[in-house]
């Protein structure tokens, strides 16, 4: 599989990512703003799966980077996400939440509470993780786009 293909595919995995942390983000924002949201539960439950899912799959990945180990099921741009996520661990100005300060499976226990404290902290580790997936995205565009 070409290079470029791969990026696409990244492209638009993340393109999905990203709407589903603004979903969720919103969502989350507007119950921390007493709004139930009612409207839209389809589409946030559908980027609460779609975030589990993720979130899982990328918090085994940290765990057996951590461990040395090898980076089983993890393609090129997923395992260029992980260094990315290290890198942004290392830059506690700019990444503060327990996303990055604890591990990528403390925001599926943010996403399940309902407690006040623990949705401000959702909001921040979704702002981070929209931000670390946005330069990401940057990266695929380039490698499908080229330079014009």
């Amino acid at each position: 599989m070409s290079d470029q293909w791969i990026s696409y595919q990244s492209f638009v995995q993340n393109q999905q990512l990203l709407e589903a942390i603004n979903t969720l983000s919103i969502h989350t924002k507007l119950k921390l703003a007493g709004d139930a949201d009612i409207e839209r539960s389809s589409e946030v439950e559908k980027a609460t799966q779609q975030l589990t899912h993720f979130i899982t799959t990328f918090d085994k990945l940290v765990q057996q980077n951590n461990e040395d180990a090898a980076l089983n099921g993890a393609d090129e741009r997923l395992r260029q996400l992980l260094q990315d996520f290290f890198s942004a661990r290392d830059n506690h100005r700019k990444f503060r939440s327990v996303l990055f300060t604890d591990s990528p499976a403390r925001l599926l226990t943010l996403m399940k509470s309902d407690q006040t404290e623990d949705k401000i902290a959702l909001v921040e580790c979704l702002k981070e993780l929209r931000l670390l997936i946005e330069q990401h995205v940057h990266a695929d565009t380039d490698a499908i786009l080229g330079e014009f």
